[in-house]
């Protein structure tokens, strides 16, 4: 192989590795949060949370699906957060620790409930 082979092969490779950094970069700054309101009928806070979530959503730019807690499987341990609950990639978007057992309550926020704006920069901090 010529020196001249050799170095147009190197440029190649090198391109190929930036090219490929270019495109995870890419991948990850379309990357986006699955956001999933948790929550079933009878809660008192769930209507308001729900709109709040709405309002916040539409803010930030992101969606969110909706899970009816008493649709999801027995031992769906999803059911053991409270409703209303909000879940970011799996992550409860205010700290509470993931669930031991399956049982469905409602949820009671210390302070009282989070208002849109509280949404708001809760679901910015956890933006990729």
């Amino acid at each position: 192989m010529s020196h001249l082979t050799r170095v147009i092969s190197g440029l190649l490779a090198a391109l190929a590795v930036t090219g490929c950094a270019s495109k995870q970069h890419a991948m990850e700054t379309n990357k986006t949060n699955l956001i999933e309101f948790l929550a079933f009928d009878g809660c008192p806070n769930t209507p308001a949370m729900r709109e709040s979530l709405t309002t916040a959503i539409e803010e930030t730019g992101d969606s969110f699906s909706e899970i009816d807690l008493a649709t999801l499987d027995d031992n769906d341990l999803r059911r053991g957060y409270g409703s209303p609950t909000i879940l970011v990639d799996g992550h409860d978007l205010f700290k509470m620790p993931k669930p031991n057992s399956p049982t469905m309550s409602c949820r009671i926020y210390p302070g009282g409930l989070p208002d849109t704006d509280t949404l708001i920069a809760k679901l910015s901090e956890m933006k990729p």
